[in-house]
């Protein structure tokens, strides 16, 4: 059973005694307070991962969605290549969970979820939730996830990856990245795109282009009139995909999840 599991687990892992003192605070289903989550999150990701193998996609999605992400990320990581994208499915569009579900969850980990006591259930998972878990997770993983969800739901692989990387991220890129991107974007897509850019992200842009240029850019931006939004966030998001395309193409590196570069 999952307490079986996690008295053997906790007993190898830790001091005698702090494996007792966890174990005596899970409390059974049907309590009004719980620990038994934060147990789960005492143990080595690889253990998690290891349990959550033999767990249903969705129950495993649920899991993730309690963690924190930089735990999440690496458990998934650990995940069997061939469940990944299915559990990332799952917490991409989970959006409520019903007492009853977590209580049943509860009795098969044999420890207590919260959970809010409202009829509507507890707010957990959703897009948001994958993307920032993706964004833990090594370049060559996320891509072969999202590669995988591409043939399931590429609508919902785009949305992850439009919330991966957003416009004001161009701040992560280096210099010699920023100049790359200009080359491959248009004056008039820039020019809108700044319109609601910070002042340090438009401070980068100028720097990295030529003082005619920029001079010239800085003038049009004062003349601009109103915009609507909506230009905004297309000239935007078009230079997003232009940021996406190179970093797929190995042209250009940005800051993310995985091994430092040295």
């Amino acid at each position: 059973s999952g307490l079986d599991f996690l008295k053997t687990t906790l007993m190898r892992a830790l001091d005698p005694a702090k494996a007792t003192e966890i174990l005596n605070n899970i409390t059974t289903p049907g309590e009004d307070l719980g620990g038994g989550l934060d147990t789960v999150r005492m143990l080595d990701p690889k253990v998690v991962a290891n349990f959550l193998s033999n767990e249903h996609p969705q129950t495993a999605a649920i899991v993730l969605a309690h963690l924190e992400t930089g735990m999440a990320g690496t458990t998934l990581r650990e995940m069997p290549e061939e469940t990944r994208m299915e559990i990332l499915y799952r917490l991409a569009t989970l959006e409520r969970v019903s007492p009853q579900v977590l209580r049943d969850l509860d009795e098969a980990l044999q420890s207590e979820f919260r959970s809010s006591g409202a009829v509507s259930g507890s707010k957990m998972g959703g897009v948001e939730a994958a993307a920032e878990i993706m964004g833990t997770i090594d370049r060559a993983t996320e891509t072969s996830i999202l590669t995988a969800m591409d043939e399931v739901d590429p609508d919902l692989a785009n949305d992850i990856r439009n919330l991966r990387f957003t416009y004001e991220d161009i701040l992560k890129v280096d210099d010699h990245g920023v100049q790359m991107i200009l080359k491959e974007i248009s004056q008039e897509d820039l020019l809108i795109s700044l319109k609601t850019g910070s002042d340090e992200l438009k401070d980068k842009i100028f720097s990295n282009m030529s003082e005619r240029a920029s001079s010239m850019l800085k003038e049009d931006l004062e003349a601009m009139g109103l915009t609507k939004i909506t230009e905004v966030e297309r000239a935007q998001q078009k230079i997003v995909s232009v940021v996406k395309r190179l970093e797929e193409e190995g042209r250009l590196v940005v800051g993310g999840g995985g091994e430092e570069l040295v």
